[in-house]
This record gives structure tokens, C-alpha cells and sequence, in this order.
């Protein structure tokens, strides 16, 4: 990626507990070690990070050999995901991620949380505004 932007000045780890979370449905391609992963649905979206929800395939090529996870122990990925912007137009959202949870939510679905490391140049507003419309929709 080019252009990268730390995330909002953070020092060391954001407190993840100071973003809301929002529910969403959207598509999230991801890359580990420049491999394209099959494509995954984004469930919940913050200032801070994402949740996807994925296979198991998947998940042994995001995570192989069952490597440990932890904020400490962060898988890096590169993430791209597209969100509505206005009426009728959209923006892609690129940014570096570091995976830093995964939750078995059944034999087929894993949930694994990442927190954005670095944006390309101005995600972070473009987030912000998209954030910002979906919690006074009530989101």
C-alpha cells in the first residue's frame, strides 16, 4: 500500500472500548503475505477495527498451523472494503490490520477481530463520516 497514515495519531494500542461498534454487512477482501484470501462479510465496524465472519478455510489461511493470536502476537493484513458514501456513490477503504482475536461461533463460522494498523491517505475521515451517519441513523 502507499500512501499509508497511522490510525488518528494513536501511541501504542487504542482502548477498543472507546469506539462504538456498528453493526454492517460489507464486503472485506483480504491479503496475508500478498495472498488474496476468498472474499469475507465485515459484521461489526468501529474507529478502531472490524469484525469478520469466515470459514474455516479461510481462517487456516489467515491464521495457519493454528499460530497463536493475540494483541501481543498480531497477525499483519492488508484489508479493503467498500462503504457507502452519499446517496449513490461509494469509497474504498484500504488499510493495514493486525488480527488480534478469533472466536469459533460454530463448526462452519469464525469471527476474528482485527485492529486497523495504518490507512491509506484519507480513510480515516471517510470512516469517520460513515461511522458518524450510521450511529445517528440509530445504527
Amino acid at each position: 500500500m502507499s500512501a499509508l497514515s497511522s490510525s488518528a495519531g494513536f501511541t501504542g494500542r487504542p482502548n477498543l472500548r472507546h469506539y462504538h461498534r456498528i453493526p454492517v454487512n460489507l464486503e472485506v477482501f483480504v491479503e496475508r503475505g500478498g495472498e488474496a484470501l476468498p472474499s469475507c462479510t465485515i459484521n461489526n465496524l468501529s474507529r478502531a477495527g472490524l469484525q469478520i465472519e469466515c470459514t474455516p478455510e479461510t481462517l487456516d489461511k489467515l491464521v495457519p498451523n493454528g499460530e497463536p493470536v493475540a494483541p501481543q502476537m498480531a497477525i499483519p493484513v492488508q484489508v479493503a472494503f467498500t462503504i457507502p458514501v452519499g446517496e449513490s456513490e461509494s469509497t474504498c477503504i484500504r488499510a493495514r490490520c493486525d488480527v488480534v482475536t478469533v472466536r469459533r461461533i460454530a463448526r462452519d463460522c469464525f469471527h476474528v477481530g482485527m485492529s486497523f494498523a495504518e490507512f491509506e491517505e484519507d480513510a480515516v475521515p471517510m470512516l469517520d463520516h460513515y461511522i458518524n451517519e450510521q450511529l445517528s441513523a440509530g445504527v
